[in-house]
């Protein structure tokens, strides 16, 4: 079967092309819900991605990459970007960068002013990774870092979630724990957290989720209070050994808070472990075991993917692939 266009995706849902391409941008202001959905279902049918041929002739004459990243406060975002503007300087690219702040539609906007701006290439740090805006990107001239789609279409760069913390809980299980918690922001459909629970559950064999304890993304005591009697009653109970394993270190943080408040200490009480590693665990009494991922690194990949794809000369659209960054664990005395 020939690959679809845009004007094969207009005739199919009866709409013109401007309203596919409004759709593909996500302006779904001047469309009925009707509309949306019908093409939504068109494009998922029939795999639309758009054509590499043009962007082809053009990719060369411009050496300014954009990078669009999720939150430029999360502590994995300021070393990904160091790797990837390493990069560039040694390659000769300039790089521009715009903050999405967690919020999809700006995501979008964000990305559809990149591509106004003809940048050369796109790395993403994405917010939602399964929004309909990637079915706009050709993956000739795009690279994902950190999460995943759910229908892979466009390169990812990743780290080994899932093993790395199954091997993590294997460490803490053979600790002798009674009980083992995974602590989390909300789960929702992102990959990195769903895989690293993953990897918790296969390690320690629960079926279900009563060990599953998720922290709510507001910091108010209202929003938190069902999280503090939680960890009350899990440590109220002195006939348990009980360990938590953090999904981030700023899950980490809001984890010992709560324990501090409460008059329990790491390890005494509880053991404790997490995803992600930064200098202030290290000076923690004693020093917190971990998962070290390198962020640079996840940079330099990203960054050496993309120069190789701008300098490519595609017919087609290339396949997607999913590359893994590895981690290490690091064990302290915090179990």
């Amino acid at each position: 079967m020939e690959k679809f266009t845009i004007k094969d995706i207009a005739k199919l849902g009866d709409v013109s092309t401007a309203t596919v391409s409004n759709y593909l941008n996500g302006n779904y202001a001047k469309m009925s819900p009707v509309t949306r959905k019908r093409l939504a279902d068109i494009i998922d049918k029939t795999d639309y991605h758009p054509s590499t041929t043009a962007r082809n002739l053009a990719k060369n004459e411009n050496k300014t990459i954009g990078v669009s990243v999720a939150d430029i406060t999360n502590p994995f975002t300021s070393p990904v970007i160091s790797g990837i503007s390493e990069r560039c300087e040694e390659y000769g690219y300039k790089m521009v960068f715009i903050n999405s702040n967690n919020d999809e539609q700006r995501e979008v906007e964000n990305i559809n002013h990149l591509l106004e701006e003809e940048v050369a290439g796109l790395i993403i740090d994405p917010v939602n990774p399964n929004n309909i805006i990637y079915n706009q990107l050709s993956n000739a001239f795009t690279v994902i870092v950190d999460r995943q789609s759910r229908r892979s279409i466009i390169d990812t760069i990743v780290t080994d979630n899932r093993k790395s913390v199954e091997a993590m809980t294997t460490k803490m299980l053979a600790a002798d724990y009674d009980d083992l918690y995974f602590v989390t922001w909300p789960l929702n459909t992102i990959s990195t957290r769903l895989n690293r629970y993953d990897g918790f559950k296969q390690a320690t064999g629960y079926l279900d989720d009563d060990h599953l304890l998720t922290i709510p993304y507001d910091d108010s005591p209202i929003a938190n209070s069902s999280f503090d009697e939680t960890i009350q009653t899990i440590l109220g109970d002195a006939s348990k050994h009980v360990g938590f394993f953090a999904m981030n270190s700023r899950v980490l943080q809001r984890l010992l808070k709560t324990t501090q408040n409460h008059g329990y200490t790491y390890p005494d009480d509880f053991g404790v472990a997490t995803y992600e590693e930064f200098e202030w665990m290290q000076l923690m009494k004693p020093g917190i075991s971990c998962i070290r991922q390198d962020s640079v690194a996840i940079g330099y990949a990203a960054m050496e993917l993309l120069k190789t794809k701008l300098e490519s000369s595609y017919t087609s659209e290339p396949e997607p692939t999913i590359q893994v960054v590895p981690t290490d664990l690091v064990i302290r005395d915090s179990f």
